[in-house]
């Protein structure tokens, strides 16, 4: 027997189907994060990488101060960035997993202690974004944001010590375009906003090649220029230098 629907209990039908498909649940924020490593290239292609060597420009406003960058890293927690500005010299941040460091030509060599060194400590971590868990052991989903022109997922990540990190995924690639942290230094509380573009394919991975930085004190730009992996990099380029 043929079942006929009339067209009220059809168009009824249809209005419930369609409450239904807008009360389905939102993704929660491990999806968000999940999903955003495959769409920068997935586990097997990401975990393949031990080591990364990046040369890059930077400018800082609005001075329109120049400088070039060049960031070492290595697994599992070793990292150098040297920053050579104009005017002023060359500027060392290096972590070797355990003791994180950083050395100017203003105030020299100088070790990091707590909150500091923890949040250090967490930025050298290689290939952090398969560790989020270990990293950050609350994440929360809170909600969608425009970045700009695009729909984003809000994460709050919050680690095991230190302040939490806000990060912000295109809702439709789930690429990282935004990322807000508040920094401890010796000067103080300072709340960063780096905005991420212009992601390019690196031995099957998407990088960011344009970050722009926003902070109270100034604004800069970082584009990368080189980015080689699987470098060999000696471990002696990452320990903090010998007091002088």
């Amino acid at each position: 027997m043929r079942v006929k629907l009339s067209a009220a209990l059809l168009s009824a039908v249809l209005s419930v189907a369609g409450t239904q498909e807008a009360r389905k649940p939102e993704l929660t924020a491990e999806q968000v994060l999940e999903k955003s490593i495959a769409a920068t290239g997935g586990h097997q292609a990401i975990a393949k990488v031990t080591s990364s060597m990046v040369k890059g420009a930077l400018e800082i406003g609005p001075q329109h101060t120049h400088a070039a960058i060049e960031l070492y890293a290595k697994a599992p927690a070793q990292r150098l960035i040297v920053t050579t500005l104009e005017g002023f010299g060359e500027v060392r941040q290096g972590c070797d997993g355990k003791i994180a460091w950083t050395q100017d030509p203003s105030r020299g060599l100088r070790e990091l202690e707590g909150a500091e060194r923890d949040e250090m400590l967490r930025e050298c971590a290689f290939n952090s974004e398969l560790r989020w868990r270990e990293l950050y052991p609350q994440v929360e989903l809170a909600g969608k944001e425009k970045v700009g022109e695009r729909e984003a997922y809000k994460i709050v990540m919050t680690p095991a010590s230190g302040k939490p990190v806000t990060r912000y995924f295109d809702a439709e690639n789930f690429l990282l375009i935004r990322q807000v942290s508040t920094r401890d230094t010796a000067q103080g509380s300072l709340e960063i906003q780096a905005d991420m573009s212009d992601y390019r394919d690196v031995d099957g991975i998407k990088m960011p090649f344009l970050t722009k930085q926003s902070m109270s004190l100034a604004e800069v730009t970082i584009r990368l220029v080189e980015v080689k992996n699987n470098v060999p990099l000696d471990d002696a380029r990452f320990a903090k230098p010998a007091a002088k």
